[in-house]
């Protein structure tokens, strides 16, 4: 990625909206409280990236702003050509980046990370509105050359919004259905064979999306109409077929499935018109076929929620001292081992943060601090166990700050003897022209400029702006914690309380890779740490990782991709009652291995032993694997290029943790480690889909109609059984057809034919459950390994290899994300 394209990146994501203007670029500056554009970007002749802000912001500000440095404003490789990001203004000026939002072209550009970078160009071929009933457009689906389909919305002021997260769902040509409420409408499967069916005269509809986005939402649109469904000549045109009709039937009048004859292999309505069908052969192909029933045909193959094998935490792999309590901290809160184990692991590493480093081989510094972050959904005890966790670092932040009360007391007080004495000598110097005050108020302020801030010791904080947490960073001699049982900070970081409502991250950013970090802004303090440790800790709802999608800029700057994400399957509902508590002697045992780790003084820098470098170049070769096309980690590089660094910080922790800050780290450190990080790639890969997912409501109360048919072993059920099993959710029978719709749409149960009844209360309706899904019930509930010992610390003749290929096959459990 070159300089120009990571600025306009950075500016994009904080919603400066860059726009073409001359030879660069205007937009809103990230530097000030910008309400008109200010900020001028351009390209040198070197390819460097030039910055004006006509408000008088330096580029300095501005790079800090954007969380950038300023070595990011140059190219690394020679100059880029200027027409590579501006675009030849001398030809059509439709060949620029995607940040024109122009009407007839692309050039769209996504960075995995910065090391490589996708340019992929497509030409609009056609548009496809979608109205509301009043005639509104309500979204746009587009189509590419190459072939290729996205949806857009019209923003309020003018462009196009590329996410219709929030639109309503509605079929297409819906003022046209609405202006003949009596005729039959015919449902094809795209919105061209939609329009070709038009120009015969046929009224005719779609959904956008394609082949099984079909919702109650659009069967709704066609209550009490006789409806013809039209499938492609494919496995996936027929099965969609036969969801939309089971979507509409009971709400529209009538539905006939048609088969249209003589259609090549992957043909559709569009192909059938242009071999030569008309209207007339329509009609009587739709006049001969029979009535769609339930159970007519055969099971739509199910199509999964996000339903993962995920492993459980490798316990094993901890030092013993760790794998003592987490074992009994999750037995004693009921609570998932990975909660206790990633808090304790990121408490270690905040001991030990800034003072010790660990050098793989020359030139490659790794800090140990850690970000980790656990999905669990409200109720699961998250603060007991953070509490818990946190407890003798607290104990310890507290002895701290006690016997430090005192001098700070002393010193603060003498620093407001100096500042009035300043101000005294200052008014004389002024009022009088006393040349001898002068001098003593020059020499009184330099000296205060000399000497530090005397705050009391701070290890931890919970929720602090980006801002206040620079300033505890430089006030707490570079290192802090900031551990939350809940997901408040990322409100914080997406700029909750900043003036100009930007993301302000750059501090984690830094404070995680431990770059200098150095803010200068317009009338705040200014503040400069060098090598800051920032750790960080949280546990949040999914909700909170859904909600970061509509902000590119956390992932696409990096933030995301530098946690350690874990996303374990709730004991809810399945806790046992009164259990034992944590034993004094583990509780004992942790309290003093944490704290012991918070008075390690100086800086340490840890080396690898030959066979533990050995490893560790094995691992990071494996890696390069995984993110290779088509490998395991190929969909989220950002996040996989800095495993091996999250590895070998784990490997640092779990070192200091077993055999204090001294020494080499051996293999069987990397190793555990290793495992460790087996254990995270597919909770990262399970949390960074959620987070570009939309999940709504409806596919959760989907889920949970699911739990229940396999919770209780159910082949048939009623309507009225599923909606009073869960009637804390569905208030009414109505509330709970989406749901069934959608299971439907999935392929999960089957509407089974009315059965005839004498006079009073029709029967409710009955569902079959697909027999595939019946074969995977199981209701063992998987148990964590708890007996294994941590393998690594034992002896010296610890086997590499076998840990190494012990890891390849964690215990995995089933988790809905």
């Amino acid at each position: 990625m070159s300089p120009t394209e990571r600025m306009l990146a950075a500016l994009s994501d904080r919603n400066c909206d860059p726009k073409p203007s001359g030879k660069g670029f205007l937009c809103l500056c990230p530097a000030h409280d910008d309400k008109n554009p200010s900020l001028s970007v351009s390209a040198g002749d070197d390819g460097r990236v030039l910055l004006k802000c006509h408000a008088g912001c330096n580029s300095e500000s501005i790079v800090s702003a954007l969380g950038l440095k300023m070595a990011d404003l140059f190219a690394k490789t020679g100059a880029e050509p200027r027409e590579r990001i501006f675009g030849n203004r001398s030809q059509n000026s439709q060949n620029s980046v995607s940040l024109l939002n122009t009407s007839q072209s692309i050039e769209h550009i996504e960075s995995a990370d910065e090391q490589k970078e996708t340019v992929a160009k497509s030409q609009i071929v056609a548009t496809y509105d979608y109205r509301d009933e009043a005639g509104n457009l309500l979204f746009q689906v587009v189509r590419f050359d190459p072939k290729d389909f996205r949806q857009r919305k019209p923003k309020p002021g003018g462009g196009w919004d590329w996410s219709v997260k929030g639109v309503r769902a509605v079929p297409y040509r819906l003022p046209e259905l609405l202006a003949e409420p009596t005729r039959p409408v015919v449902v094809a499967e795209g919105e061209k064979d939609a329009d070709n069916l038009a120009r015969l005269g046929v009224l005719a509809t779609c959904n956008a999306g394609g082949a099984k986005k079909w919702t109650t939402e659009h069967s709704e649109f066609l209550r009490d109409r006789r409806a013809i469904v039209l499938p492609d000549n494919d496995d996936a045109g027929r099965n969609h077929a036969q969801q939309v009709a089971q979507s509409l039937h009971g709400i529209a009048a009538s539905v006939r499935i048609v088969e249209l004859p003589d259609m090549p292999a992957k043909g559709d309505v569009s192909d059938w018109i242009a071999a030569g069908g008309t209207k007339d052969r329509l009609i009587e192909l739709a006049q001969a076929a029979q009535n769609w029933e339930p159970g007519q045909a055969s099971w739509l193959e199910i199509v999964p929620f996000d339903v993962l094998d995920l492993p459980e935490f490798p316990t094993h792999a901890l030092p013993a001292v760790l794998r003592h309590w987490v074992t009994e901290e999750s037995h004693a809160t009921q609570t998932p081992a990975d909660l206790a184990a990633l808090m304790s692991l990121a408490v270690c590493s905040a001991c030990i943060g800034r003072r010790v480093v660990v050098e793989p081989r020359s030139g490659w510094r790794e800090p140990v601090n850690l970000f980790t972050a656990v999905l669990l959904e409200p109720g699961n005890r998250k603060s007991a166990v953070f509490a818990d966790a946190m407890k003798p670092l607290r104990e310890f932040e507290a002895e701290l700050i006690e016997a430090a009360r005192p001098e700070v007391a002393r010193a603060q007080s003498e620093r407001r003897q100096e500042e009035a004495l300043l101000k005294k000598l200052e008014r004389r110097a002024v009022e009088k022209g006393d040349a001898e005050a002068r001098h003593q108020a020059g020499e009184l302020s330099a000296a205060m400029a000399d000497q530090p801030a005397h705050v009391l010791p701070r290890l931890l904080v919970d929720d602090a702006t980006a801002e206040k947490m620079g300033i505890m960073l430089a006030e707490q001699g570079g290192r802090i914690a900031s551990m939350s049982p809940e997901g408040g900070v990322f409100d914080l970081m997406a700029g909750l309380y900043s003036k100009s409502g930007m993301p302000q991250f750059g501090v984690y950013l830094m404070g995680h890779s431990a770059d200098d970090l150095i803010t200068d802004r317009v009338g705040r303090q200014s503040v400069r740490v060098e090598r800051p440790a920032l750790t960080c800790a949280y546990a949040m709802q999914p909700a909170v990782i859904e909600g970061l999608a509509e902000n590119t800029a956390f992932r696409g700057r990096g933030l995301l991709a530098r946690f350690l994400y874990a996303a374990p399957q709730s004991w809810i509902g399945r806790r046992e009652i009164a259990p034992a508590p944590v034993s004094d002697s583990t509780r004992a045992a942790y309290h003093q291995i944490v704290q012991s780790l918070a008075k390690v003084e100086g800086e340490i820098v840890l080396q690898l032993s030959a066979e533990a470098a050995a490893s560790l170049r094995n691992w990071e070769a494996e890696i390069e694997g995984m993110l290779a096309d088509g490998g395991q980690m190929e969909i989220m590089r950002d996040w996989g290029a800095k495993l091996a660094g999250a590895t070998l910080r784990l490997a640092a922790v779990l070192h200091c943790v077993a055999r204090g800050p001294t020494g080499h780290i051996e293999s069987p450190a990397i190793a555990a480690a290793v495992e460790i990080a087996r254990y995270l790639i597919p909770h990262a890969e399970a949390v960074l889909n959620k987070m570009l997912a939309s999940e709504d409501s409806t596919s959760d109360d989907a889920r949970y109609v699911l739990r229940w048919i396999e919770r209780h072993g159910r082949t048939e059920f009623t309507k009225r059984e599923a909606q009073q099993h869960g009637k804390r959710r569905f208030k009414t029978a109505n509330d709970i057809d989406p749901v069934l719709a959608e299971l439907v749409k999935r392929g999960y149960i089957l509407l089974l034919p009315t059965k005839a009844s004498g006079a009073g209360r029709p029967p409710s309706p009955a569902y079959e459950v697909n027999p595939e899904f019946v074969a995977t019930f199981d209701t063992e509930r998987s148990q964590n390994s708890q007996n294994s010992n941590c393998e690594w610390e034992n002896s010296n003749s610890e086997n590499i290899e076998n840990v190494l290929e012990h890891s390849k096959k964690p215990e995995r459990v089933r988790v809905t994300i």
